[in-house]
Parts: structure tokens; sequence; C-alpha cells
């Protein structure tokens, strides 16, 4: 295991894309009162939640679900089934939808791009129900992508029944909220500008002009916001996740049933409030920093019955560490390689992972993967490794 000392100025180390629960070990500022049913706040970048309450109760999302309706969109425009130029014909459901509406009208077409704007802006439920359709055929087939790739992300406490979030039957917990924003801003970068969209002009064919507002009232009053998504049904409550950037510290502000029976201009506001409050906490409270660049070599795995020995360990993403305002200069890191690594290796296999701290507690975990392919070697290489690595294991070396 290879020790570092980060010096002052060397900031950051951010990834491992599992999310943290608190636990520093370190004495933490007493995080605000929230008179909500739940939220997270975290480090994006790094997953590190900075305060947290009922994390991972299961509540009704509201539009919050649109977040992986958007995710699924991006999904099959990077692999080449959709594209942002696409005429999606409206179809009367997709009209007829309920709620927030962007007002695509039944049996026109609207460009892909647009609808994308119609739910980033307007939360439209009608565009929801266009993109469904157009992406996976229908809502239902939709819906079962949405549910799969749920679970592929790993969201325990997560269910879809609809691609808007109308439904009270729609579940999903904080903290899936967070692992869900973490890989869609991960996944699809070019999605970010979407959602800090302040206004959207659209004209329905033989329409006047419409002018669609964001219900984010962040994106207005709180410095570097730039989305993430608001969602509000009587059932739910004002939901939202806010995110943030200042001086590279990323920071996502989830809450779930806040301002539960209030009017909804009322409501609107007091979840704003909410999340500055946070938000307000993060920044004052921690600061990211950090320390690799996507693709930085970061040590050698020895890889046994290779045609190589070694792999090299890279930072698939930018790596850093949220710490402590004031301890900045105290973060170290430690590079802990996997041992007993057997050819064949892909690149892209998980080969260790960088522990970071601060006056000695773990604050942190980073992946580290293969950079390249390390095939199986030839007899000779097998026979030897096998024989070499028997000793290690009989002597308790490895």
């Amino acid at each position: 295991m290879r020790h570092f000392k980060l010096p002052a100025l060397v900031l950051a180390l951010a990834l491992a894309f599992t999310v943290s629960k608190p636990g520093w070990g370190l004495a933490q500022p007493v995080p605000p009162e929230i008179p909500a049913d739940a939220y997270i706040l975290a480090d994006l970048k790094t997953g590190r939640i900075l305060a947290e309450k009922n994390p991972d109760e299961a509540l009704v999302p509201a539009s919050l679900t649109k977040i992986m309706t958007l995710y699924l969109l991006f999904d099959d425009i990077k692999q080449g089934r959709a594209f942002l130029s696409d005429d999606v014909k409206v179809s009367e459901r997709a009209w007829s939808t309920q709620g927030s509406k962007m007002f695509i009208l039944v049996g026109s077409t609207v460009k892909l791009e647009d609808l994308v704007k119609g739910i980033t802006v307007a939360s439209g439920n009608d565009a929801c129900v266009a993109v469904a359709e157009h992406l996976a055929g229908s809502v239902e087939g939709f819906v079962a992508r949405m549910n799969e790739k749920a679970r592929t992300l790993g969201l325990t406490k997560t269910h879809f029944v609809d691609p808007h979030g109308l439904s009270e039957e729609n579940r999903m917990s904080a903290r899936d909220v967070l692992t869900l924003a973490r890989a869609y801003l991960r996944d699809h970068p070019e999605a970010k500008p979407y959602h800090s969209i302040r206004e959207f002009r659209y004209t329905p064919p033989g329409e006047h002009e419409i002018v669609l507002s964001s219900y984010n009232k962040l994106l207005w009053s709180y410095p570097g916001c730039y989305g993430l998504k608001t969602g509000h049904i009587s059932a739910a409550g004002f939901n939202i996740a806010a995110t943030c950037e200042r001086d590279g510290f990323d920071v996502i502000a989830i809450v779930l049933g806040a301002a539960k029976g209030k009017p909804r201009e009322v409501g609107e506001s007091e979840r704003a409030d909410l999340a500055a409050t946070l938000l307000d906490y993060a920044y004052r409270n921690f600061t990211y920093l950090k320390v690799a660049e996507p693709g930085t070599e970061m040590g050698k795995a020895r890889v046994w019955k290779g045609k190589g020995k070694y792999a090299r360990a890279i930072a698939p993403y930018e790596m850093g560490a949220t710490v402590p305002r004031g301890k900045e200069g105290a973060l170290t890191y430690s590079v802990v390689l996997k041992k007993d690594l057997v050819a064949p290796i892909k690149a892209g296999t998980v080969v260790g992972e960088v522990v970071f701290s601060v006056d000695a507690q773990e604050v942190g975990r980073a992946a580290l993967i293969a950079k390249e392919d390390v095939p199986k070697g030839n007899f000779l290489r097998i026979v030897w490794d096998s024989i070499v690595r028997a000793l290690l294991k009989a002597f308790g070396r490895l």
C-alpha cells in the first residue's frame, strides 16, 4: 500500500460510484433542521453525504421521476437509437395527459430536442408521454425500461409506474434520487445545460408562442445553481433535487415531502428556501479537493498468468475528496491495489481503490480500473505463476 501526502495546492479527488453514508469520524457541524419527510445533502462528484434525514424511506417522487425519463432518452441518443432532430408524432394520449404541460397538440410533430426542453423547463407530463412512445413504442414498454435501469443502478427503494411522476404509486428514496442524479450527470454531461434553462419559448403549430418558465426558483436566486428537477403532487408534497457548482465543488440538495398541503406558490418558495439552506451549509462547512484528472495512472496492479505482469490502474473519472473547511492541508490518500488478479483482465475492470483520509479518519474512497486488457500468457507463464502464487498463498503472503 502506497501513502501520499497532498500539498495544500493539489486538491480534490472524486469517484467510487457508490453513495457513502456520513460516518466521517471527524467533528462535523450540526446540520440545519429541515421540515420535510426526507433529505440528503451530498457532494455530487464523490457521493460523500454531508447531511441526511430518512434517506432510505421510499416516498412519492412526483416529477423527480422525470430524471429517469431523461436518462433513458440521452442513453438512446448516445447509442444512436434516437436523435435530438427527430420528429416526434404527438398522440392523443400524450396530448391529453394532465398536470404540468408543454401544450403539445395532438397529431402534430415536435422535435425531440423541444420535448427535452419541455421536460426540463416546464416539467411537461405530455412531453414525457410523447418521449416514452417515441423511444419504446408505448408508455408501458418505456416504464419497463425505467424499472430495469433502476435495477441496474442499484436503486433498491425505487419503482416507477409512469414516465412523468403523476401517479401516487411511484416510489423513490432520497438516496436513490442521489444515485440516479449522479449516474445521469456522469453519463450524460451534455444534458446539464438543458436543466439550467430558465425560460423556453415554444410555438405549437397554428398557435401563438408560449413562454414556459422553470419551476426551479433557485435558477434565478442561488448563484451557481444549474438544476436539476422539481416535483409536486398532493401526495408527495414539494420535492426538489437542487444542483449547484462553485469553485469546482458540485453539491446536490434533495428534499422530499416539504410543505405538504400548502398552496403551490407557498410550497415552491419553501422548497427552494430549504434547498438553499442545505446548500449554504455545504459551502460554509466543506470544500472539494481535486487530486487526479480522468485517466491518471495511480499505480500498477500485479496480474497472475498474464501476457503482461501488470495492469496499469487509472482513475476512470476526476478523482478527489470532500473535506471540512480548514482541513485542506490534512488530506492524505492511499492507493490499495488488488493482489490476486488473474488473467484475462479486461480494460475497465476494477483493480484497486484510493482511500482518502483527514487526520487518519477516512473521508472517501474511489475505484481504480485497468487501463488496458491483460490477456492470458503462454503455457510457461501460466505454469510458473501458478507455482509462485501457490507458494505465496501457502506462506500467507497473498
